[in-house]
């Protein structure tokens, strides 16, 4: 084995070291009961989970990521999700990897900054399959332009949309990225400032066609076309801005959020020294996924996959003539490895490889441990004890899905546009202790509340009188109305 299978194959290990977590993720609970209720009874097209919205129209766009998720956890359990999730992680980034110049080297580095960069959203969650099909799109373009696939390639594009539009309402990034492509590389060919990637036009004709298949075979989903405007719901939901974090913009005093400035920084530095000519496809791309970056942490994920090529292959230029260039690109001839040489190599390999099996082990030994230090697990336990788990309570946001995941009738979870605007600004008004915080209780004959320990309305209903605490561990506490 030579170095650079090594550094390659180490590279891989990293990745997927990297993407092995607990199973955190608030919303993964309730993905993993909704993709078993579709294969026990179907697609649900109305809410089935809530005792508050049973009536609202629940489009499920990521019905196939929950059936698959749930399959997962029926064959490995919380361990198959652990490595499923890692495998994603390394696949797609992997992908990006391919999709870059000056491999192995520097591709290796921009990419391993990009999965830095994108680790803020990672978990067991359907948002997995999007980062892994905006790596696929990034990819099919980035090698025909590389002159590495043929054109033909393009044509199975519309066939991963469809598969894509059924995993998440994400799809639309696809769409838009083709839609890109086609805007900068006609623009390069409009002001004659082409090179040797930019794309003919009879490509870009074809890439064109391919882009409105694509929109056009998005529709092949339960949902049918109504799935071509659900994401601007999402996207224009003012309580979704307001109340969920990972819609917010980045806040760079954490420092979670400063590898996504570090890829901003060195995409700027790139351009400026670069001995490419910067394209209007280039420009576009970085400044378009940047900016929807800035304006919510969700994005930067996708900002990280699509610009790490184009940091790459600037980054290579600007590096062209100096003394690590052909180390960086990857064009030094490499001698072949003496027996002893790829032997300890192989050895190397097999032993991060060994590594990685045991961390992953380790993670998923502590992972029951780590859920019950995040979610009420105990509070729960008193509730179902007590006879208390199928009566209506009133729950945190951040513990819905858990509660479906137990079985319990929820007030509220992560579905937010299934609850639409106008319930989760009324929902904030009693979790806020707002002046009219006991109305949802009353309208909605609420028996328990269950909220995170001291939490503001737990104080209120202390003192109110109407309430009394029934239970309280480290993390949680549960009011009851007191007998009237």
């Amino acid at each position: 084995m030579s170095i650079r299978r090594l550094f390659e194959g180490l590279f891989f290990v990293a990745l997927f070291v990297m993407g092995v977590r607990a199973t955190l993720d608030a919303d993964m609970w309730w993905h993993l009961r909704t993709g078993e209720y579709i294969l026990q009874q179907g697609i649900p097209r109305l809410d089935v989970f809530s005792f508050t919205v049973p009536d609202h129209a629940w489009v499920t766009h990521e019905w196939l990521s929950q059936v698959v998720m749930w399959l997962v956890y029926q064959a490995g359990g919380f361990a198959g999700l652990i490595v499923g999730t890692a495998v994603l992680v390394m696949l797609t980034f992997g992908l990006v990897y391919g999709s870059c110049a000056g491999r192995p080297y520097l591709a290796a580095f921009i990419v391993l900054l990009a999965a830095i960069t994108s680790a803020i959203v990672w978990g067991a969650r359907p948002q997995m399959f999007n980062l892994l099909f905006t790596a696929v799109f990034v990819f099919q373009v980035e090698r025909v332009k590389d002159h590495k696939l043929p054109l033909w390639t393009w044509w199975l594009l519309p066939v991963f949309m469809i598969v894509w539009a059924n995993f998440h309402s994400g799809y639309l990034l696809g769409v838009v990225l083709l839609g890109t492509y086609v805007v900068g590389e006609a623009a390069q060919q409009w002001r004659h400032k082409t090179d040797e990637r930019t794309l003919p036009w009879p490509a870009i004709r074809r890439l064109f066609i391919i882009t409105v298949i694509c929109f056009l075979a998005a529709a092949l989903n339960p949902n049918g076309p109504e799935l071509w405007i659900y994401p601007f719901f999402t996207l224009g939901s003012s309580a979704m801005q307001s109340y969920i974090q990972e819609w917010h913009s980045p806040d760079f005093h954490q420092t979670f959020f400063w590898p996504f400035a570090g890829m901003l920084a060195l995409g700027v530095l790139t351009f400026v020294f670069s001995q490419r000519r910067v394209t209007f496809t280039d420009l576009l791309l970085f400044l378009g996924t940047g900016a929807a970056g800035l304006l919510s942490a969700r994005h930067i994920p996708l900002f990280a996959i699509v610009a790490a090529p184009i940091i790459a292959r600037h980054g290579l230029s600007a590096l062209a003539g100096t003394a690590v260039y052909p180390i960086l690109s990857g064009e030094v001839a490499e001698p072949k490895p003496t027996r002893l040489m790829a032997g300890l190599n192989l050895f190397v390999l097999l032993a991060a490889i060994l590594g990685a099996l045991v961390w992953t082990a380790n993670q998923v030994a502590e992972n029951e441990t780590a859920v019950a230090e995040q979610y009420p697990a105990a509070a729960v336990d008193f509730l179902q004890a007590n006879g208390l788990a199928q009566e209506r309570g009133f729950n945190s946001y951040n513990w819905g899905g858990y509660l479906i995941w137990r079985g319990l009738p929820v007030f509220v979870d992560g579905r937010a546009d299934v609850y639409g605007d106008d319930f989760l600004f009324y929902y904030r008004h009693t979790f806020d202790a707002g002046p009219q915080w006991q109305q949802p209780l009353d309208e909605f004959d609420v028996t328990y509340v269950l909220m995170e320990r001291n939490s503001p309305l737990m104080t209120v209903l202390a003192a109110s009188g109407d309430w009394q605490k029934i239970y309280e561990d480290e993390l949680a506490q549960i009011f009851k109305r007191a007998e009237r």
